[in-house]
């Protein structure tokens, strides 16, 4: 009884112990099979994968498209006149009227003169710091001159209500000028009446912007500037510790930042 017993768990534990290295042949046998055929039959397949993988990949090695420019601006004079306001300022509103003047060296890449003056006053905040017997220490921004270097490398068409396709360009600007400001202050005089004392500054900034333009024909565009100067301003006091006396006026350093939105049009040469 127990040779029997003990035959059936040697049989039991030859087949598991088996079992495995049989499925792994028969395994291997049927993964050689295709393989087999693959390389009897290789010449009368496409791999449809490795089409695919072409179809799909982010550069071809082999074949290119070429998106050709209906306006170019290479080798081009252009001026531009533009008007917009001025977005971000604490103390001040106003708008800006000015104009560019370029040169592009290709159809990315050109250099840019740009100059814009503002017409800008106090706004509310200031009014309502006035109304309550408060002083606050502020400027207007006056003008700012910028020699920029000018990359555009989105270049696009797109249909208008089925009845016109319009060309466009976006691009980017980035440069170095000069910032005129004005600071508002005033000093009392001998019959205790504050009379202004305004002094206008100049400041050193870097600008960095944002340009699209829509082109009407090969001479004519539309343009559109979001423009971001960056600078170390002046503050003084608007009242002097002392009233009468200047010398008692404190003055500190702060960073500025102007945004301003312009919207134009632009004259290209032939």
């Amino acid at each position: 009884m127990k040779t029997k017993i003990s035959i059936k768990l040697t049989l039991a534990t030859a087949i598991v112990i088996i079992a495995p290295f049989l499925a792994a042949s028969a395994l291997a046998a049927d993964e050689k099979t295709p393989a087999a055929a693959q390389a009897t039959h290789g010449s009368d397949k496409v791999d449809l994968k490795k089409l695919e993988d072409k179809y799909w990949s982010a550069k071809d090695d082999d074949y290119g498209v070429i998106q050709n420019r209906t306006f170019s601006k290479a080798s081009k004079f252009y001026g531009s006149l533009v008007y917009g306001p001025l977005m971000n300022d604490t103390y001040s509103k106003g708008r800006a009227t000015g104009g560019m003047l370029g040169y592009y060296l290709t159809e990315d890449f050109g250099i840019e003169l740009s100059y814009l003056t503002y017409s800008t006053k106090q706004n509310d905040t200031v009014d309502s710091i006035f109304s309550l017997g408060g002083a606050p220490s502020y400027s207007f921004l006056k003008n700012n001159k910028t020699i920029s270097l000018s990359y555009t490398p989105f270049y696009a068409k797109m249909a208008f209500m089925n009845r016109a396709i319009l060309y466009f360009d976006m691009g980017f600007t980035l440069g170095v000028g000069t910032t005129d400001y004005e600071i508002q202050k005033v000093l009392q005089n001998g019959s205790g009446v504050d009379v202004p004392s305004n002094e206008t500054k100049s400041a050193p900034h870097v600008e960095i912007g944002v340009m699209q333009q829509l082109f009407i024909n090969k001479n004519v565009a539309f343009r559109l500037d979001i423009k971001n100067t960056f600078y170390s301003q002046k503050v003084q006091q608007y009242k002097p510790t002392i009233p009468t006396s200047e010398a008692s006026r404190t003055e500190s350093t702060k960073n500025a930042n102007d945004t301003t939105i312009t919207f134009g049009l632009t004259l290209f040469t032939n």
